[in-house]
């Protein structure tokens, strides 16, 4: 490796840490705690090699915003990718909203700034024009895909992306909750909790099935599986 490559490499790794420092104090701290002096203090830089790479704070959130949605999507691929070819559009559906969840469980501190911080999913101004389309993706592809169950008579909706929201709301809010800890007594690991959400999209999944439903004897469960469906149970309790 060259000179120049190898400073290159340097720089960016640099970055990197500059990215993953502002994620964790937006995470643990929240917005007002963050400043490039915070920052430097994180990665043991000075606050002028902070400025080299950044402008301001206003900067580096959207960054951080843009690398989690960057995550978000790819994971959501890789889940896709994973959907054996004879999969139909809810079973895809199904798998996308788990890789929601997963991403979640595994990246928190990116799901909190995406989600939680003022402007975080909706970061745009006339500065930044664009920043939050990686937003606009995802929830873009879950809206076809109900669409595309809707044509294929698997649900029974008229307004695809009011459905999308709704199944969105359901899954962020559940999360959200698990995260904060309020769902503590219900579910005491992670798998426990995907398995809540396996029952909770399978109640979402019936009720946007309708007349669609009739003479199917298998659900979809939140893996993209289809499965026979299950008498319902109540969640384990911490004694």
């Amino acid at each position: 490796m060259g000179t120049a490559e190898r400073r290159e490499r340097e720089r960016e790794m640099l970055r990197y840490r500059i990215v993953e420092a502002a994620r964790d104090i937006l995470s643990e701290q929240g917005l007002a705690a963050l400043s490039m002096r915070a920052i430097a203090e994180r990665i043991e830089y000075s606050p002028a090699t902070i400025y080299l790479y950044f402008k301001d704070k206003n900067e580096l959130q959207r960054e951080v915003v843009q690398e989690g949605f960057s995550l978000l999507w790819n994971q959501t691929q890789e889940t896709l990718a994973g959907v054996p070819e004879t999969g139909n559009a809810l079973e895809q559906y199904a798998a996308m909203g788990r890789a929601y969840v997963r991403f979640a469980l595994e990246h928190t501190a990116y799901f909190r700034v995406m989600f939680e911080l003022p402007g975080g999913a909706r970061f745009e101004s006339e500065e930044c024009p664009g920043a939050g389309q990686g937003e606009a993706k995802g929830f873009g592809l879950a809206v076809d895909l109900v669409a595309e169950a809707a044509k294929e008579g698997l649900v029974d909706v008229t307004n695809a992306e009011r459905t999308a929201v709704t199944g969105w709301a359901l899954l962020h809010g559940l999360t959200s909750l698990y995260l904060s800890g309020h769902l503590a007594q219900l579910v005491e690991t992670n798998e426990a909790f995907l398995e809540l959400v396996d029952d909770a999209l399978e109640s979402f999944y019936t009720g946007v099935r309708g007349l669609a439903a009739v003479g199917t004897s298998q659900g979809v469960g939140a893996g993209g599986r289809a499965r026979p469906a299950k008498q319902s149970k109540e969640p384990r309790r911490k004694k």
